[in-house]
């Protein structure tokens, strides 16, 4: 019986010395750099997949986190059109992530709010697009995946 104690005894022992080291562990994080490209927006419980000319939009941070920011939109007539282009400097604190360009030597920050984003899937809120033909009730979540 003494036996079996002072095994139980050791094994508690070495548990808790190992679960000290397990502290300093560093736990593989995603990374929002690469190249994010438009797939769909959800809107009102509906997924809204984007036309040809939308999806050459981009959101690309490189991994001195230098990039650009490109939407592009389908005209009326039917003309795909460069709606935005930005390069600059990328920010990300967790919630926002942020483009800070120089248009015509002023300063300028672009911002968008992360839902949420994994190793494939970016989703930030958007309100870009009039997605229901009503002005100014379009906030949206627009879906990126990584190339």
């Amino acid at each position: 019986m003494k036996f079996f104690i002072g095994i139980f005894l050791f094994m508690a022992f070495v548990s808790c010395s190992n679960n000290d080291d397990n502290d300093n562990t560093q736990v593989e994080s995603v990374r929002v750099n690469g190249n994010w490209k438009p797939y769909k927006y959800e809107f009102r419980g509906k997924t809204i997949v984007l036309n040809d000319c939308e999806k050459k939009g981009q959101i690309l941070i490189n991994s001195d986190f230098s990039g650009t920011y490109e939407r592009f939109d389908l005209s009326n007539s039917g003309n795909c059109n460069h709606a935005d282009s930005f390069a600059g400097k990328w920010t990300y604190d967790g919630s926002n992530l942020a483009i800070t360009y120089n248009e015509a030597g002023t300063v300028k920050t672009l911002k968008k709010t992360v839902q949420s984003f994994t190793e494939i899937e970016l989703r930030i809120l958007d309100n870009s697009k009039d997605l229901d033909d009503v002005p100014g009730n379009d906030q949206a979540t627009l879906v990126f995946m990584k190339q």
